[in-house]
């Protein structure tokens, strides 16, 4: 009897998200922010405080219903936010880098600001293609800590789990 109770007690406990997204859709566009709920990890915090930089990954799918079998994505990337101290200045830079192409750079005083740019990068805008605007999408977020091989050939993620957000559609703008 009180095995399943405890059960029941245990199931009913859920454990939140440790990554929040938050979408805003329009006709043409979508912008993705988000923010990591759970603590960086601790060789993120002794690479930031030692000097060294700091970077966190975001992967990003963005994916609508399918028409075809192999239509389904249809935006995917990689963000990645940045923290380093600059010692000739005593401050942080930190840049978000969005497949390659720096988005948004800043200068913050603190560590714990740098930490937090690493948690909570700005947004992200994609802007959505012509043929797939009226579509039903869902966004999917997660993001990576370390990546690595198990003895040489299989790869291992730290990472959190996927989270997915399904905006609500918007209405084409038309002029009548």
């Amino acid at each position: 009897m009180w095995i399943a109770v405890v059960l029941l007690v245990v199931a009913g406990v859920t454990t939140p998200d440790p990554l929040t997204v938050e979408v805003v859709r329009s006709p043409a566009t979508i912008d993705i922010s988000f923010e990591l709920t759970r603590p960086l990890p601790d060789d993120l915090v002794s690479a930031l405080a030692s000097g060294a930089e700091a970077r966190l990954s975001y992967t990003l799918k963005i994916k609508g219903r399918r028409k075809m079998w192999w239509d389904r994505r249809i935006w995917s990337g990689q963000l990645v936010a940045i923290a380093a101290f600059d010692p000739i200045t005593g401050r942080y830079r930190c840049s978000v880098v969005l497949d390659g192409v720096i988005t948004s750079t800043g200068e913050v005083e603190t560590a714990e600001a740098a930490r937090q740019w690493l948690r909570a990068p700005p947004p992200v805008r994609v802007e959505l293609p012509e043929a797939r605007r009226d579509a039903e999408l869902r966004i999917r977020v997660r993001a990576v800590f370390s990546t690595g091989t198990t003895w040489l050939v299989f790869p291992t993620q730290d990472a959190t789990p996927w989270i997915e957000v399904v905006p609500p559609l918007v209405a084409a703008d038309t002029d009548e």
